[in-house]
């Protein structure tokens, strides 16, 4: 079996990534456009804001030293526009959101204002009913005003033509809000990825069935499916594989008919050197061209790594993971995540990776690079990496809280409690 490190593994197929021709691309309404990969730069269509505007409801007055009295002529609501004239000694009262109008330079918050009628009776606000027409009564603002202030200015976010989004960025709620905000109502987007997800072994049954002797239920499959839809993947396919030597050229078929258009196969069991282990001749029947068979890493090492390669420069990954669960989870991150957000057209394909502290200590072999999950909690305001109490390959209880997973070097076996690892961020947990 040929060994490659994950670096060197995850270096090969990027290489491939990078030789494909451009990724089609779509356009799509809106409404459809989260978990989806922006194909093109947006930019803003106008300035943001369009127009000068109010922070807070106050009053806009025309700005005059020493003037702290001022007559209110009419009320404007956010959506309105007044269109009159504002002179010296008067003011607009203006809510939140609406434009100022054309002859004020200076807004004050309500809350500075006493307000009484015009025979000089003391009023309240909520006295004064929010319509265009000439109110009657006078405001007295307290302390200094401050020529210019409370406006916020015509393009303070944004001139119209900027970009605010490079191609390759995931549309999250954020991004699809701007969008929103600029009056997109489709967005170019790339094409989501075709996946084939295969999962294996005899003793792996569906949850439909009652496990009898030592059978068990089939979570690599749920997890798989999660963590692609997680990336705003849903265009796959699914198929058990049964390990059957006597079934192998029906599974080889069927798996041929499955991925005849796809962009990743991603498999977990079946690619260690078992007597049933039959993932590596399904993907050698199919044509790929083997990459690796063997990483140098703890858990995870029994992985299958190929491509299978098509008409018009086309390429379909073939990604093999062991069917232990903490191992196909490590080496989904390490490998499979980078190719898959590379084949959607993101630009951060790589998971962020910082420098925590141990919550406690470790004291294993490393003979290789280890990877250990865990979570990353918050101690006395400082984040703290807690390893997971089992992290051998076949753990899978683990899973239900780690938010993130330590690399511990080749070679050093013992880890005490405080010393800092890096730490890739898995993903945002409570």
């Amino acid at each position: 079996m040929e060994g490659i490190t994950v670096e060197a593994a995850r270096r090969k197929l990027l290489d491939l990534v990078a030789q494909l021709p451009p990724r089609e691309t779509e356009n799509i309404p809106l409404e459809d456009a989260l978990g989806r990969v922006l194909s093109t730069e947006l930019t803003a269509k106008t300035s943001i804001p369009p127009f000068r505007k109010a922070p807070y409801d106050g009053y806009a007055i025309v700005h005059s030293e020493g003037q702290s009295q001022f007559t209110v002529i009419a009320t404007i609501g956010a959506g309105e526009k007044y269109e009159g004239k504002v002179l010296q000694g008067e003011a607009v009262r203006i809510m939140t959101g609406a434009p100022v109008p054309d002859d004020c330079d200076t807004i004050v918050m309500q809350e500075r204002c006493r307000l009484c009628s015009d025979d000089g009776i003391p009023l309240q606000h909520s006295q004064v009913r929010d319509v265009m027409e000439p109110m009657g009564y006078d405001i007295l603002v307290n302390g200094v005003i401050e020529k210019g202030e409370n406006i916020i200015p015509e393009g303070e976010e944004c001139a119209e033509g900027d970009i605010l989004m490079d191609g390759g960025v995931l549309l999250d709620a954020g991004r699809v809000s701007v969008a929103a905000g600029l009056g997109h109502r489709q967005l170019p987007v790339y094409k989501e990825p075709k996946v084939v997800v295969l999962t294996s072994g005899r003793e792996v049954v569906p949850l439909s069935e009652t496990l009898q002797g030592a059978q068990i239920y089939n979570s690599n499959l749920y997890m798989l499916e999660g963590l692609l839809k997680e990336q705003g993947v849903t265009g796959f396919k699914a198929h058990h594989v049964s390990d059957d030597p006597d079934k192998l050229d029906e599974e080889i078929e069927t798996v041929r008919q499955l991925a005849a258009d796809a962009d990743l196969i991603l498999s977990t069991g079946g690619v260690s050197v078992g007597l049933f282990d039959s993932m590596p001749a399904i993907y050698e029947a199919l044509g790929a061209e083997k990459l690796y068979d063997r990483i140098f890493m703890r858990p995870g090492a029994a992985s299958y790594g190929g491509v299978i390669r098509r008409e018009k420069g086309g390429l379909t990954f073939c990604l093999g993971l062991s069917g232990n669960p903490t191992a196909a989870y490590n080496c989904y991150h390490l490998l499979v995540l980078p190719v898959l957000r590379s084949l959607q057209g993101r630009r951060d394909i790589m998971l962020p990776v910082v420098m925590l502290k141990l919550g406690s200590g470790i004291h294993k072999k490393n003979p290789f690079d280890r990877y250990v999950q865990g979570a990353i909690t918050c101690e006395s305001g400082e984040a703290v990496f807690m390893p997971n109490r089992v992290f051998t390959s076949s753990a899978l209880l683990g899973l239900a809280h780690a938010n993130g997973m330590a690399k511990l070097e080749q070679g050093q076996h013992n880890y005490e409690e405080g010393d800092l690892v890096a730490v890739s961020l898995l993903k945002a947990h409570e």
